[in-house]
C-alpha cells in the first residue's frame, strides 16, 4: 500500500478501515499486521459484548487513500474471524477527510 501523501495533505476523501475482534492471539495479529500493512495501523484495547457475553476486545483502524487495499482488509478480517474462532467480525468502512501532516 503507498499512500499519495500530496492528495491526502489536500485533504480529499480517504477510508477508515476498523475492525473489530476479540483480544487473544494478539503476537499473531501484530505479526500479520506489520507485514501486510508495513505502512501503518492502529490497535485499540476495548471491552465489548457478543450475544450477551463480555469479552476483551481489539479495534484495528488502517487509513488508506488506494481502492485496492479493501481486498487486502476483507482478508484479514477473514483470517482473523478463522484465527480467533469466532463467529463473526465486525468490519466498518468509513469515508473521511483525513490528512498526513
Amino acid at each position: 500500500m503507498v499512500l499519495d501523501y500530496n492528495r491526502a495533505e489536500m485533504g480529499e476523501t480517504m477510508k477508515l478501515y476498523r475492525i473489530f475482534t476479540e483480544n487473544k492471539n494478539y503476537a499473531a495479529i501484530t505479526d500479520r499486521l506489520d507485514i501486510q500493512f508495513p505502512d501503518g495501523y492502529t490497535i485499540i484495547n476495548a471491552n465489548g459484548a457478543w450475544q450477551g457475553q463480555r469479552e476483551k476486545s481489539l479495534i484495528i483502524e488502517i487509513v488508506s487513500d488506494s481502492p485496492s487495499i479493501e481486498s487486502d482488509i476483507g482478508k484479514l478480517a477473514y483470517w482473523l474471524k478463522k484465527y480467533n474462532e469466532q463467529d463473526v467480525v465486525l468490519l466498518e468502512v468509513i469515508e473521511c477527510g483525513s490528512r498526513l501532516l
